[in-house]
C-alpha cells in the first residue's frame, strides 16, 4: 500500500473506532490529512470546517462543501448532486452533517435518500459502509422494498452480508416474532419465548449505558451481553457472564426497573439484527410490525 494512502487508512480506521486521530505529518498529503482531521471532529452546529488547502482542486471541492453547509434547504438538492468527493475528509465531513441533519429531522425522505446516495457512489470505504448501513436501516424502517432493491443493486462489493441480514429481516415483517433464549435477570434462569411473549407491545434491544432509561409501560427490554459470544442455545452462564449479569440485576432492581438478559449476540445476528439500538413493534397478532434498527432506531422507545 502506498505510504500515503496508508496513512490516511490509519486516520480513517481511527475514527472508526473512536480514538484520537494522530497529527497529519508533514508532506505533500499534509493538507489532505489535515482536512480529515477537520472532518472528524466537525460539529455541524459550531460553524463551517476550515478550509486547509490553499489551492487547486481540493481547495475547489473544500469550498463547494463549505457553500453546502452555508445553503439553504432549498439549494441542498442540487448542491448534493454536484459536490464532488475526491478527498476523504470532504466526505466524512457530509456524513457527519447529514447525519445531525437525519437525527433532528430537518431531511425530508427524498433529501436523506439523495444524501445516502451521494456518499454511496463516491469516497473512501469507511463512509461508504455508512451509508449503506443507513440506507438499508431506513429503508427497513419504512417497509420500502423499492428502496431496498435499488441499494441492493449499487451496494459496494463485499457487502453481500450486510445486505443479505437485511434481506432476513424484510422476511421477518408480518411474520411471526422470532424466539431467543433470554435470562431473567432476577432468577438468572433463562426462558425460550417468542417476542410476543414477553408482555409488551414494543421491543427494545438495547445495551444499559451509564443512565438507564424511563421505558413507557408498553415496552420490553432486552440487554444484550456488552462482549460475551457465548452458545445461543447455551443452558449455563461463564463466571465473567454470570458477574455482568448479576450487576446489571442490582442496578435494575435499585432503580426499580425491569429487563431480560442476552449473553450472546449470535442469535440477533443470524437473524439480521446487527445494530443496536432495535425498537421492534408487534401488531395484535404478535406478529413483527416495524423493525427499526441503528441509524433509523430512536434514541428512547
Amino acid at each position: 500500500m502506498p505510504a500515503a494512502a496508508e496513512q490516511e487508512l490509519r486516520f480513517l480506521e481511527a475514527y472508526d473506532w473512536e480514538q484520537p486521530l494522530p497529527e497529519a505529518p508533514k508532506g505533500p498529503r499534509h493538507a489532505s490529512l489535515q482536512w480529515l482531521r477537520v472532518a472528524a471532529a466537525f460539529d455541524p452546529e459550531a460553524g463551517l470546517p476550515p478550509d486547509p488547502f490553499p489551492s487547486g482542486a481540493a481547495h475547489r471541492e473544500a469550498g463547494a462543501l463549505r457553500m453546502l453547509l452555508a445553503a439553504g434547504k432549498e439549494e441542498w438538492a442540487g448542491r448534493l448532486a454536484t459536490q464532488p468527493l475526491r478527498q476523504s475528509g470532504t466526505a466524512l465531513a457530509l456524513w457527519r452533517w447529514g447525519q445531525r441533519q437525519v437525527r433532528n429531522g430537518r431531511f425530508p425522505a427524498d433529501m436523506r435518500r439523495l444524501w445516502e446516495d451521494r456518499l454511496l457512489a463516491a469516497g473512501p470505504a469507511l463512509t461508504r459502509g455508512y451509508a449503506l448501513r443507513h440506507a438499508l436501516c431506513w429503508a427497513l424502517a419504512e417497509r420500502d422494498e423499492a428502496r431496498f432493491a435499488a441499494i441492493k443493486d449499487r451496494a459496494p462489493a463485499g457487502s453481500e452480508a450486510v445486505v443479505g441480514g437485511f434481506q432476513r429481516l424484510f422476511g421477518l415483517l408480518d411474520a411471526p416474532s422470532p424466539d431467543l433464549r433470554l435470562w431473567d435477570l432476577a432468577g438468572l434462569d433463562y426462558a425460550d419465548l417468542r417476542l410476543d411473549q414477553l408482555g409488551a407491545a414494543r421491543v427494545w434491544i438495547c445495551p444499559a449505558d451509564d443512565a438507564l432509561p424511563d421505558l413507557p409501560p408498553d415496552v420490553a427490554w432486552i440487554i444484550p451481553s456488552a462482549g460475551a459470544d457465548l452458545d445461543e442455545r447455551g443452558a449455563s452462564l461463564t463466571e465473567g457472564v454470570a458477574q455482568e449479569a448479576a450487576g446489571l440485576a442490582a442496578r435494575l432492581r435499585a432503580a426499580g426497573k425491569s429487563a431480560r438478559f442476552a449473553p450472546s449476540r449470535v442469535a440477533f445476528e443470524t437473524l439480521g439484527l446487527s445494530w443496536f439500538p432495535i425498537l421492534i413493534e408487534l401488531d395484535s397478532r404478535g406478529n413483527v410490525r416495524s423493525i427499526r434498527m441503528g441509524d433509523a432506531a430512536p434514541r428512547r422507545p
